[in-house]
C-alpha cells in the first residue's frame, strides 16, 4: 500500500487533537509539529518544515481565536492567520502539495436577514479575527491552486478553551451566566470537522479533481448562542446537581464587547455534493463531548 505524508499545523489546537484521534486511513503517515519544532511566529520555520517532511498534503488548523486576543494584538493576529497561512501557501506551491486551511463564519457580517451563506458569498467581517482569517482565505485562494478553504463554526470540543469547556467551568462556579440571544450560528463539534478533513483529504490524495474551492462544514441545527448554553446545561444536569440560572442577554446590553455577526449561519450543501459530507447533529456530539469532559476530570 502506498503511503501518504501528511503535515498538520495546529496539532495541539481542539480540531487537531480531534483529527489524530480520528480512524486516519491506514494510508496516511500523518507529522503534526510541536510549536518548538515549528514556531508560526517564525517565518522561516514554515518553509524549513514543508521542505524537510516533503507532505502530499498539508491541513493547517492552526490559527489565534481567541476573540477578544486578536483585537487586542492584531500585528500576532495577523502574523498567525495571515501571514503564516500565506507562508504555508507559497512552500505548498513550490512542492505542488494541496493545502486544506480552516476558516470561519467570522468572515462574515451576519446581517443577511437569517439566510444561510453559501461559500461563495461575499464576506465582510466585524473585527480583527474575521478580518485576519479572511487574509488568510485570501492568501490560499491567490497563492495556490490545490487548495480547500473549510469553513466552520462555533467548534467545541471537551477539551482546550471554546464555549463548551467554558461554560462547563460557569456552571460549577457561578450561579448566574450571562446568554447572547441576538447571536446564531451552527455549534459544531471538532471531532466532526476532524472527520470533514479525513474525508476530504482522502478524496484529494486518491485524485479527485472537482474537490477543491470553499466549502462549508457545520453542525445542525442552527441556534442562538442562549439556546446553544441551554442545552449544555441539560446534557451536564445528570453530572452535576448544580443549576445556575441562564440569565439572557443582547449583544448590546454586554459592555466593551467586540462585534460579532448577527446570524452567521452556513449552508452545507456543497461540502455534501462534491464530498457526501452530511452535516453533523450536535446536539448528539454535545452529549459525547460532555461525557468525555467529566471522565477526564475523574
Amino acid at each position: 500500500m502506498s503511503s501518504y505524508h501528511i503535515l498538520l499545523f495546529g496539532g495541539n489546537g481542539q480540531v487537531g487533537r480531534a483529527l489524530q484521534r480520528r480512524q486516519i486511513p491506514a494510508s496516511w503517515e500523518l507529522f503534526a509539529p510541536t510549536r518548538a519544532e515549528c514556531d508560526l511566529m517564525e517565518p522561516g520555520a514554515i518553509g524549513r518544515t514543508i521542505q524537510k517532511f516533503a507532505p502530499d498534503l498539508v491541513i493547517n488548523s492552526a490559527a489565534m481565536t481567541d476573540i477578544d486576543a486578536c483585537e487586542n494584538d492584531r500585528a500576532r493576529a495577523t502574523e498567525v492567520n495571515f501571514h503564516a497561512v500565506a507562508n504555508m501557501a507559497g512552500q505548498c506551491d513550490t512542492i505542488n502539495a494541496p493545502l486544506i486551511q480552516i476558516s470561519t463564519d467570522y468572515v462574515f457580517d451576519g446581517r443577511d436577514g437569517g439566510i444561510p451563506y453559501l461559500p461563495d458569498d461575499a464576506m465582510n467581517p466585524l473585527n480583527v479575527y474575521g478580518q485576519t482569517k479572511m487574509l488568510g482565505e485570501e492568501a490560499v485562494r491567490h497563492g495556490l491552486y490545490w487548495h480547500v478553504i473549510m469553513r466552520t463554526s462555533l467548534v467545541f470540543s471537551s477539551i482546550g478553551e471554546n464555549v463548551l469547556v467554558k461554560t462547563l467551568r460557569q456552571i460549577d462556579t457561578q450561579d448566574e451566566i450571562q446568554a447572547v440571544i441576538d447571536q446564531k450560528a451552527n455549534p459544531t463539534s471538532a471531532d466532526a470537522v476532524g472527520d470533514a478533513l479525513i474525508a476530504m483529504g482522502d478524496a484529494i490524495l486518491k485524485g479527485k479533481g472537482n474537490g477543491f474551492g470553499t466549502f462549508h462544514v457545520c453542525g445542525e441545527p442552527a441556534v442562538t448562542r442562549f439556546e446553544f448554553l441551554q442545552a449544555i446545561m441539560e446534557a451536564y444536569a445528570p453530572f452535576t446537581e448544580r443549576r445556575p440560572k441562564l440569565m439572557p442577554v443582547s449583544s448590546a446590553e454586554i459592555s466593551n464587547r467586540v462585534p460579532r455577526p448577527p446570524c452567521s449561519m452556513l449552508n452545507n450543501d456543497k461540502a455534501r455534493d462534491v464530498y457526501g459530507i452530511k452535516p453533523s447533529q450536535w446536539r448528539e456530539d454535545l452529549a459525547r463531548a460532555v461525557s468525555e469532559y467529566v471522565e477526564a476530570r475523574g
